[in-house]
């Protein structure tokens, strides 16, 4: 047994997890609210038999050493050495050993890399296009070039790799440091960036951990970056943290969406940019920000993505009990890059005029609605009601329903009354049944897969009823269209014709090939408590949701024999179309 395997057995996953999240029981699970981004109904599952946790709103998932992880904002061998210790087992020198010789390869990769892309960019005929983007369409100058390291791949297949084969790395070692990826179709390897500038991803400790690319070209997606590796890791890293953590000590952090929007910032004088490498900030990369700052000022972009990134990363960061405020751009400007190459000034007024987080959504929902008319007034309403129920400070929640109480002409005590009950709904959990119906329903929405869901949580005598009568089988893989789901079922009900006794998941999961345990466990995690804790409201949902099953099946065999029965016809053949016409009514 591994020292990982061991690990595990010691410890519960739910005790685990417990210590940093409420959980409750539902059903065989347990269930609660994800620590990972902000909710008010909890979709955050964990499964004490599987050994997994799956948040099924921000997709978050894993075992407990991927979830110490992502809440301590850790690499495996920190995670691997808390939990060793919390479970008394000893970690040999040399099974730590293997992860810092390992991530040291991968270092010396990047960084050969990262010196290939620059010198190609700024020494090479090959990188004349990419010096070209960087300085005439980014007025960028050559020392920021260098004080960023920025590179350029050339459009060449495998460049990178007979540059590092040359060097004598082995191509497991390139793969695992993202820098070459395996040929689509037949043998060999290419290189990952191809016909991008590059921007190498820069730990705090200056290590080179991964890359971005941006295609000059048609290239898809626009944007490339390096995959999860052992040393880069997507949702803890901040780009240009490693030229910002000093000043951040005595400055706020001012988080915008892109590289090239922190790199033109640097460039102006503005040393207190860093970048979530998109807009989609995540609770860890907030909690590695606080040991520097506990202000932040969010800048993004002001289309719709950048307005929704707003409000979510807003939700996360107050979370974290940190300071934030938002800064508007003027409505000339798509982009922080865009405004500091026209107007330098300009970013200092936008920085100096942030606004607390409430008067940026109240000027964002009265913005877009139009708050003279009854039907704008109840959208403003609708919008700011579950936002301003957020507030804990009396002082501060009158001040803002004073406000918009002025700007729609509506008297306060109307505003408050609404609010009010927005705050006693959030915080009532005396009544889940609208949220547990509103679960239901996306469940619903996949019926081969909430039927396979069911069937993990029934027990075996309810199945029989479905699967089994007289020996001959009732709920038939036919009835599954989805491939996947069709193989699911097939196994379980092959692993059920021996099976005696209760249904053991984790058993069952084991034996099954690795793309079909990704789907058991992600079913088995279905949050089902409110249909499972009641044996006769589970049996009419599997009743229910069988004849969804069976309807699809009928309704699509029906059209195709109705195609058959049109073409029989035309062909004047009486005998398929009595023979076909048979089988239509059969499975009226």
């Amino acid at each position: 047994m591994t020292p990982i395997e061991e690990i595990k057995q010691r410890l519960s996953i739910v005790d685990v997890v417990g210590h940093y999240v409420s959980l409750k029981k539902s059903g065989r699970n347990y269930k609660g609210l994800c620590p990972f981004h902000g909710e008010k109904t909890p979709s955050f599952m964990v499964s004490e038999e599987l050994g997994i946790f799956k948040c099924f709103g921000c997709n978050k998932a894993g075992d407990i050493f991927k979830f110490i992880q992502e809440i301590e904002g850790l690499e495996f061998p920190q995670a691997l050495k808390i939990l060793a210790d919390k479970a008394g087992v000893h970690i040999e020198s040399e099974y730590e050993d293997k992860f810092a010789k390992k991530k040291k390869l991968l270092f010396e990769i990047n960084h050969l890399s990262a010196e290939f892309y620059h010198y190609l960019l700024l020494r090479h005929n090959a990188g004349k296009i990419g010096y070209s983007y960087f300085v005439d369409k980014r007025n960028l100058t050559l020392k920021t070039i260098q004080e960023f390291k920025l590179g350029f791949a050339p459009n060449s297949w495998d460049l990178l790799f007979q540059y590092l084969s040359k060097k004598k790395y082995v191509v497991e070692d390139m793969i695992d440091a993202g820098a070459v990826v395996k040929k689509s179709t037949g043998d060999g390897y290419i290189d990952k960036f191809r016909n991008r500038v590059i921007f190498p991803l820069v730990e705090t400790d200056n290590k080179i951990v991964g890359f971005a690319g941006r295609g000059l070209g048609d290239e898809q997606p626009k944007y490339l970056n390096t995959s999860e590796t052992l040393v880069f890791h997507k949702s803890q890293f901040i780009y240009g943290l490693d030229k910002a953590k000093m000043t951040l000590k005595n400055s706020t952090a001012v988080f915008v969406e892109g590289y090239m929007d922190v790199i033109s910032a640097h460039q102006a004088g503005f040393k207190n940019f860093i970048a979530a490498s998109g807009t989609s900030i995540t609770q860890g990369q907030l909690k590695i920000t606080s040991r520097y700052t506990k202000d932040l000022i969010f800048c993004f972009d002001t289309d719709f993505a950048g307005v929704n990134a707003t409000y979510r990363a807003v939700e996360l960061a107050e979370k974290e009990g940190l300071n934030v405020k938002i800064a508007a751009l003027p409505g000339r400007y798509k982009d922080i890059d865009e405004l500091i190459k026209n107007d330098k000034k300009g970013v200092e007024d936008v920085l100096n005029n942030s606004v607390p987080v409430y008067d940026f959504y109240l000027a964002t929902s009265l913005k877009k609605n139009d708050k003279t008319s009854a039907i704008g007034k109840k959208k403003i309403v609708e919008e700011l009601t579950p936002l301003f129920s957020r507030i804990s400070n009396k002082v501060t929640l009158n001040h803002y329903v004073k406000l918009l109480s002025e700007e729609l002409g509506i008297d306060q005590t109307v505003i408050s009354d609404l609010i009010s009950r927005k705050t006693a709904i959030s915080a009532s959990e005396d009544s889940p049944t609208l949220d547990d119906d509103k679960i239901l329903n996306i469940y619903r929405k996949t019926p081969e897969a909430y039927m396979l869901a069911l069937l993990f949580k029934a027990p075996l005598d309810n199945i029989e009823t479905f699967m089994y009568v007289d020996g001959q089988n009732t709920l038939n893989e036919k009835y599954f269209s989805n491939d996947t789901y069709k193989e699911l079922y097939r196994r379980f009900s092959e692993f059920l014709s021996g099976e005696k006794g209760n249904f053991d998941i984790k058993y069952f999961s084991s034996n099954l090939p690795v793309e079909l345990q990704k789907f058991t466990e992600e079913l088995y995690l279905w949050d089902l408590d409110y249909v499972a804790k009641d044996d006769k409201l589970f049996k009419k949902e599997m009743e229910n949701s069988f004849q969804r099953l069976k309807d699809t099946y009928v309704k699509k065999k029906r059209q195709e024999i109705s195609q058959r029965i049109k073409q029989a016809e035309l062909e004047k053949n009486e005998k398929l179309v009595r023979e076909l016409t048979e089988e239509f009514n059969e499975l009226s």
